[in-house]
Parts: C-alpha cells; sequence; structure tokens
C-alpha cells in the first residue's frame, strides 16, 4: 500500500483526494501551512508543517517536501496547486519520490494561456476574441481599443515577483475606463495580459484523464452556481454527459499538447450562440473534485495508479445528474447577492440580486444533493472550513 504525500491541504481537492486514498486503505500524509481542510480529515495519519514564506521558495518548497518523503517514506507526491505543481513536476529525483502529473514541459504548455488559446483554435475549438498585452507600454493601446466588458487574464496563473511565486488572478472590466486602472494593478512579471471580450452563459468543465495518447477515465460537469456570481469557483455543479463532438475536440488538444495525466479543460457555453467558448486549460486536480468522485470517477486514486505505472481501475459510467454543494461556498454566493448591487458583481442583467434572490439560492437545492465538504463519516474538514469562514467575517 503507497504512502502519499497531499501539498495544499487548505484546498477542498486536497481533501477530495485525501478521502480518496484514504477508501483504498493508503497511508496520506499532508504538507501545508496548516492542516486545513485534508489535515484534519481522517483520513490523514499526519500533517507537517512548512512556513509561509518557503511555499512560494522554489528550493525551500523542495527541501521541505524531500524531508518529509524521507522521514515518512513516501511513494507518491501529489502537488495540488498550481504554485506546488510548478515547483514540483518534474522534481522527483529532487524529492526523492514520484511527482504525479503530467510532465513539468506539458503542465507548461497548457498553462500558458495565450499559447492554448492559439493552439486551441488550430484544434477547431472556439476562443474568445482577445488581444494580448505583450508589456506594459502596450496599456495606453488596450483602453483604446475596448468598447465593452472584458476579462484581463495573465497568461500564467503564478509567476515569480522578487524571488517568490505569487498568485494572479481574473479580474472584470465592465466599464472600458475603468481598464487602465485594473492593468495597473498586476505587477510587471504579470505580462503578458489577455483582455478577452467577456462570455456570458453556464459554465461547462470536461475532465480527462489521459495516458499512453488514450483517454483513461471522462467526466463533465455544468455549474448551477459560482463564487462570485458573476463568475468564478463553482459553489454548486451537476454531473453532465459529456458532449461528444466536444469532448473529440478536448482530446485532440491533449494529443497536440503532448499531455498525459489529468486535467479540467473550462467553458463557456455562450447564451446567445449555444457555442461552447475555451476559458483555460486547469493541468492539476480541481476545485470541484468531489463531483466527479461521488458519480463514480474517482480521478486521484487513478492519478496515483497511472504515476505508479500499475493498471487503473477502470471506473463504471458517471452518473449524470449527481449534485455536489460547497456548503459555505453557497452562503458566501448568496451574501454576495444580498449585499452587492449587479454592477458591484459585475453581473449581466439577468441575474436577481437582493434578499429575495439571496433567499432563493439557499434554498434551491434538492434532496439528493451532497455536501462537499461535511461528511458525518469525517466531520472534522467542515468544522476546520466553518471555523476558518467565521474568522474571516
Amino acid at each position: 500500500m503507497p504512502t502519499i504525500l497531499l501539498t495544499d491541504p487548505e484546498q477542498r481537492a486536497a481533501l477530495a483526494a485525501a478521502r480518496s486514498f484514504g477508501r483504498q486503505g493508503w497511508r496520506v500524509i499532508t504538507l501545508g501551512v496548516s492542516p486545513g481542510l485534508a489535515g484534519v480529515s481522517r483520513s490523514v495519519v499526519r500533517h507537517h508543517h512548512i512556513r509561509a514564506k518557503d511555499v512560494g521558495i522554489a528550493s525551500r518548497l523542495i527541501a521541505a517536501v524531500a524531508d518529509v518523503v524521507r522521514r515518512e517514506q513516501v511513494d507518491v507526491v501529489v502537488p495540488v496547486t498550481d504554485a506546488a505543481s510548478r515547483v514540483l513536476l518534474g522534481a522527483s529525483e529532487a524529492v526523492g519520490a514520484i511527482v504525479a502529473g503530467p510532465t513539468a514541459a506539458a503542465y507548461a504548455r497548457a498553462s500558458d494561456k495565450a499559447a492554448l488559446l492559439a493552439v486551441a483554435a488550430q484544434c477547431g475549438l472556439r476562443i474568445p476574441r482577445q488581444f494580448t498585452l505583450m508589456t506594459r507600454a502596450d496599456d495606453h493601446r488596450a483602453a483604446a481599443q475596448r468598447s465593452g466588458a472584458v476579462v484581463v487574464k495573465p497568461a500564467r496563473s503564478v509567476v515569480e515577483v522578487n524571488g517568490a511565486s505569487r498568485s494572479l488572478g481574473v479580474r472584470f472590466v465592465a466599464d472600458p475606463s475603468h481598464l487602465g486602472v485594473v492593468l495597473a494593478s498586476y505587477p510587471d512579471e504579470a505580462y503578458p495580459l489577455l483582455v478577452q471580450e467577456r462570455t456570458f452563459g453556464d459554465g461547462i468543465g470536461v475532465f480527462l484523464l489521459r495516458s499512453g495518447g488514450l483517454t483513461q477515465m471522462q467526466f463533465a460537469h455544468r455549474r448551477l452556481r459560482e463564487k462570485p456570481p458573476a463568475g468564478g469557483v463553482s459553489t454548486y455543479r451537476e454531473a453532465i454527459e459529456p458532449p461528444s463532438a466536444l469532448l473529440a475536440q478536448c482530446e485532440r488538444l491533449l494529443d497536440v499538447l503532448q499531455y498525459e495525466g489529468p486535467a479540467m479543460i473550462e467553458f463557456k457555453q455562450d447564451g446567445h450562440t449555444g457555442e461552447f467558448v475555451l476559458m483555460e486549460i486547469n493541468a492539476r486536480l480541481w476545485g470541484s473534485l468531489q463531483l466527479a468522485v461521488d458519480a463514480g470517477v474517482d480521478f486521484p486514486v487513478a492519478l496515483v495508479q497511472m504515476a505508479l505505472g500499475h493498471a487503473i481501475t477502470p471506473p463504471g459510467p458517471a452518473v449524470a445528474g449527481v449534485r455536489t454543494v460547497w456548503e459555505l461556498g453557497e452562503v458566501d454566493h448568496a451574501l454576495a447577492l444580498l449585499r452587492r448591487s449587479r454592477e458591484e458583481l459585475h453581473a449581466p442583467s439577468t441575474l436577481a440580486v437582493g434578499w429575495r434572490a439571496a433567499l432563493r439560492a439557499l434554498a434551491d437545492h434538492g434532496w439528493g444533493d451532497r455536501p462537499e465538504v461535511f461528511r458525518w463519516s469525517d466531520p472534522m474538514p467542515f468544522v476546520a472550513e466553518l471555523s476558518r469562514w467565521l474568522r474571516g467575517r
């Protein structure tokens, strides 16, 4: 039975993976700034601490992982966030254990949003209309060309600033006159920046595990609600049958990228045309991972089996219609509808706000919905998340 080291136990993806590994009887260790959610799960036998200032420095993170690998006799390291993946993928020799995931080169290709969209267009996928700002000197041109709502995206989610990793976010700009202010908020290292037209519609995720040039697992979901409400991480989502044509295009894209491992390929389904518009690829385990596991497609276990060179346990067909709820994410969604205007949320005119909308969001659940964090068999992660949530109020 292997020993698995999970980074970033604060993430919900780490919790879903830890629970999957625990059900296999595998020994699970976590490494993070705090135990977070996964570190207090009954599936985890021990948590190891790393200082926050060491997480963003590659040499220190590798040294910390190598130390835990040696002390715990770890077989497989699973990096959970982009920051950890950027450092650890390709570093198996340095840490002394197999690092599960795509190759470092494939991860870099999939994570470079500017290059990815160019390749995706060649594969027949629709991409947003956009232009790229290579340096800050291009900012004035951006302000002059925009006339509607846009999204500003760094080409890479994590960059190095003054020797430390820094995560970068996406910004919505409803009024073109505010674009210059938004661009000024990014550091020079964030460039190139993508300025894209904004697509309004449902979020669709296609999830694949590729190995040997073949799809070993497939899954898809539709986002029903998000945090923030106008676009962000999903708080309520439903398993769906992957559209066959879209699935084939995704497989072709990953083939061109020479990508093997788990990937979340994120789309918006245009509310006017019905077309699927590519947003990005998450070349790592994703936040809504628990839904796939609940629907019968256990990506974390298959990832470790693949890393160890074992046969991947074939899943049955995913059960469409399964829904999971990120409990406190739903509360935050409702609070945003209650406290903020549609303009402050950068939301389309179709999104209702106010106290009635907030109550409807909280009440809009079915008896069969599955909580994402709280489980009767493993309640401590929810206690930890609730405590953290209350401290942040």
